[in-house]
Protein backbone atom coordinates (compact mmCIF):
# COMPACT_ATOMS: atom_id res chain seq x y z
CA UNK A 1 0.00 0.00 0.00
CA UNK A 2 3.07 2.55 0.91
CA UNK A 3 4.21 2.11 -2.05
CA UNK A 4 1.37 2.46 -4.10
CA UNK A 5 1.27 5.71 -2.68
CA UNK A 6 4.52 6.70 -3.36
CA UNK A 7 4.21 5.98 -7.23
CA UNK A 8 1.39 7.82 -7.37
CA UNK A 9 2.68 10.50 -5.35
CA UNK A 10 6.08 10.53 -8.31
CA UNK A 11 3.46 9.86 -10.84
CA UNK A 12 1.84 13.08 -9.55
CA UNK A 13 5.06 15.31 -9.23
CA UNK A 14 6.17 13.88 -12.47
CA UNK A 15 3.80 15.21 -14.58
CA UNK A 16 3.14 18.18 -12.61
CA UNK A 17 7.02 18.55 -14.20
CA UNK A 18 6.50 17.37 -17.59
CA UNK A 19 3.68 19.57 -17.94
CA UNK A 20 6.19 22.82 -16.46
CA UNK A 21 8.85 21.64 -19.17
CA UNK A 22 6.19 21.67 -21.86
CA UNK A 23 4.88 25.14 -21.28
CA UNK A 24 8.83 26.25 -20.88
CA UNK A 25 9.55 24.42 -24.50
CA UNK A 26 6.90 26.32 -26.12
CA UNK A 27 7.66 29.96 -24.61
CA UNK A 28 10.96 29.17 -25.32
CA UNK A 29 9.60 28.36 -29.15
CA UNK A 30 7.70 30.94 -29.05
CA UNK A 31 10.02 33.51 -28.60
CA UNK A 32 13.01 31.73 -30.38
CA UNK A 33 10.63 31.98 -33.50
CA UNK A 34 9.74 35.75 -32.59
CA UNK A 35 13.45 36.86 -32.57
CA UNK A 36 14.95 34.51 -35.18
CA UNK A 37 12.29 33.92 -37.10
CA UNK A 38 12.41 30.15 -36.83
CA UNK A 39 15.66 27.81 -35.66
CA UNK A 40 15.18 25.49 -32.79
CA UNK A 41 11.88 27.05 -31.55
CA UNK A 42 10.10 26.61 -35.06
CA UNK A 43 11.61 22.67 -34.60
CA UNK A 44 9.38 19.99 -36.46
CA UNK A 45 8.41 17.16 -34.30
CA UNK A 46 10.44 15.12 -35.93
CA UNK A 47 13.32 17.09 -35.06
CA UNK A 48 12.07 17.65 -31.63
CA UNK A 49 12.00 14.30 -31.16
CA UNK A 50 15.12 13.30 -32.54
CA UNK A 51 16.73 15.71 -30.18
CA UNK A 52 15.01 14.04 -27.32
CA UNK A 53 16.12 10.47 -28.18
CA UNK A 54 19.74 11.82 -28.85
CA UNK A 55 19.65 13.68 -24.94
CA UNK A 56 17.91 10.45 -23.68
CA UNK A 57 20.60 7.92 -25.86
CA UNK A 58 23.53 10.04 -24.23
CA UNK A 59 22.05 10.26 -20.28
CA UNK A 60 20.16 7.21 -19.81
CA UNK A 61 23.00 4.65 -21.89
CA UNK A 62 20.01 3.11 -24.28
CA UNK A 63 20.52 -0.23 -25.51
CA UNK A 64 20.52 -0.48 -29.33
CA UNK A 65 17.00 -2.08 -28.69
CA UNK A 66 15.81 0.44 -26.06
CA UNK A 67 16.71 3.15 -28.96
CA UNK A 68 14.22 3.01 -31.89
CA UNK A 69 11.38 2.08 -29.35
CA UNK A 70 11.91 5.14 -27.49
CA UNK A 71 12.53 6.80 -30.49
CA UNK A 72 9.12 5.95 -31.29
CA UNK A 73 7.95 7.11 -28.54
CA UNK A 74 9.08 10.40 -28.30
CA UNK A 75 8.09 11.20 -32.00
CA UNK A 76 4.65 9.99 -31.15
CA UNK A 77 4.15 12.13 -28.61
CA UNK A 78 6.22 14.88 -30.54
CA UNK A 79 3.06 14.90 -32.92
CA UNK A 80 0.74 14.96 -30.42
CA UNK A 81 2.09 17.82 -28.49
CA UNK A 82 1.98 19.78 -32.00
CA UNK A 83 -1.97 19.88 -31.75
CA UNK A 84 -1.98 20.63 -28.04
CA UNK A 85 0.20 23.74 -28.45
CA UNK A 86 -2.89 25.15 -31.03
CA UNK A 87 -5.21 24.48 -28.07
CA UNK A 88 -6.56 28.51 -27.20
CA UNK A 89 -7.83 27.72 -23.35
CA UNK A 90 -5.10 27.42 -21.06
CA UNK A 91 -6.50 25.22 -18.52
CA UNK A 92 -7.98 22.95 -21.81
CA UNK A 93 -4.09 22.79 -22.81
CA UNK A 94 -2.77 22.11 -19.66
CA UNK A 95 -5.46 18.82 -19.31
CA UNK A 96 -4.53 17.66 -22.29
CA UNK A 97 -0.69 18.14 -22.12
CA UNK A 98 -0.81 16.38 -18.72
CA UNK A 99 -2.63 13.65 -20.33
CA UNK A 100 -0.08 12.95 -23.14
CA UNK A 101 2.57 13.20 -21.25
CA UNK A 102 0.91 10.11 -18.21
CA UNK A 103 0.37 8.57 -21.31
CA UNK A 104 4.21 8.72 -23.08
CA UNK A 105 5.62 8.17 -19.52
CA UNK A 106 3.79 4.99 -19.09
CA UNK A 107 5.22 3.98 -22.42
CA UNK A 108 8.89 4.96 -21.69
CA UNK A 109 8.27 2.73 -18.16
CA UNK A 110 8.01 -0.14 -20.12
CA UNK A 111 10.77 0.32 -22.60
CA UNK A 112 13.40 1.89 -20.25
CA UNK A 113 15.01 -0.62 -16.90
CA UNK A 114 13.99 0.95 -13.80
CA UNK A 115 17.21 2.78 -13.37
CA UNK A 116 16.86 4.34 -16.46
CA UNK A 117 13.60 5.62 -15.70
CA UNK A 118 14.62 6.67 -12.15
CA UNK A 119 17.39 8.68 -13.59
CA UNK A 120 14.85 9.92 -16.16
CA UNK A 121 12.87 11.53 -13.51
CA UNK A 122 16.09 12.85 -11.94
CA UNK A 123 16.80 14.76 -14.43
CA UNK A 124 13.36 15.90 -15.33
CA UNK A 125 13.73 17.48 -11.66
CA UNK A 126 16.71 18.74 -12.54
CA UNK A 127 15.70 20.30 -15.87
CA UNK A 128 12.99 22.09 -14.16
CA UNK A 129 15.04 23.61 -11.29
CA UNK A 130 17.27 25.09 -13.72
CA UNK A 131 14.54 26.33 -15.73
CA UNK A 132 13.33 27.93 -12.28
CA UNK A 133 16.50 29.39 -11.34
CA UNK A 134 17.19 30.67 -15.36
CA UNK A 135 13.54 32.51 -14.90
CA UNK A 136 15.05 34.65 -11.44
Amino acid sequence: MYKMKNSLRMSVRFTGIIVALIAMFSMTAMAQQGQKGGGRGGATPEERANRQTEMMKDKLSLTAAQEPKVSAINLKYAKKMEDVRAIADTAARRKTALKLNDQKNGELKVVLTADQYKSYLKQVEEMKAHRHEMQR
